[in-house]
């Protein structure tokens, strides 16, 4: 009889285990066969995080700039896109305006190369804004939180301090929206991770110019 009842525990276990590793899957499959979209790339209407906590700050139109090989002094390159490291702290609101008047978004990584490059530059022992939030009015159909612009890597694929990645176990909850990333003291893989913190709280920010989707919002935001 208490074999029977063990038997029947472990098959129990084992099957939450199973089941909880096929979620996990599909959180790494479902986003690169759908990528998110979103109908204004700057300003994410605020109110849209669901918490009076996220500030309500206005952008004014600004010309777009034509492409150059060249990075403005102070500014990385990777592949087509220049990356400012804003050693400042500030909201996450307040950073993503920093950015746009940079003619800039906060950082979306369009694959794990750039993720690798561009992360390892924001300051060390330091928290750093990207363009990454989850929404609290889709809390219930999404685990995953939307990039700033389209295209950009799946984020379960990223390290986040809590592996595989859920939401709660990685900080997540209505105050506490947006996606930081944290660059350790000392170059050690495991010590670096991502985690969501409350939009409000200072931290550092990492910017991206990218020629066609900075004149894509433009043209989005302002016709």
């Amino acid at each position: 009889m208490q074999l029977r009842c063990s038997l029947s525990l472990l098959f129990g276990f084992l099957s939450f285990v199973y089941a909880d590793n096929e979620a996990s899957g599909e959180l790494l499959s479902d986003v690169e066969e759908q990528q998110h979209t979103r109908a204004k790339f700057f300003n994410w209407d605020y109110k849209d995080l669901g918490t009076s906590s996220f500030e309500d700050i206005s952008f004014s139109p600004r010309q777009p700039f034509g492409q150059t090989d060249l990075c403005p002094d102070g500014w990385l390159k990777f592949s087509d896109s220049c990356y400012y490291i804003e050693q400042e702290t500030m909201g996450f609101a307040k950073a993503e305006k920093r950015c746009f008047d940079k003619k800039a978004t906060l950082f979306v990584a369009n694959s794990l190369d750039e993720w690798d490059a561009i992360r390892q530059h924001s300051p060390k022992a330091f928290f750093s804004w990207i363009g990454l939030v989850r929404f609290s009015q889709y809390e219930k159909s999404e685990q995953l939180p939307r990039w700033q612009t389209e295209g950009g890597v799946n984020p379960a694929r990223l390290n986040w301090l809590i592996r595989p990645y859920k939401p709660l176990s990685n900080g997540w909850t209505t105050y506490a929206n947006c996606a930081v990333h944290y660059n350790p003291a000392v170059s050690f893989e495991t010590a670096s991770y991502v985690f969501y913190y409350p939009c409000t709280f200072m931290m550092h920010s990492i910017c991206e110019r990218n020629t066609t989707l900075i004149n894509a919002a433009n043209n989005r935001l302002f016709q």
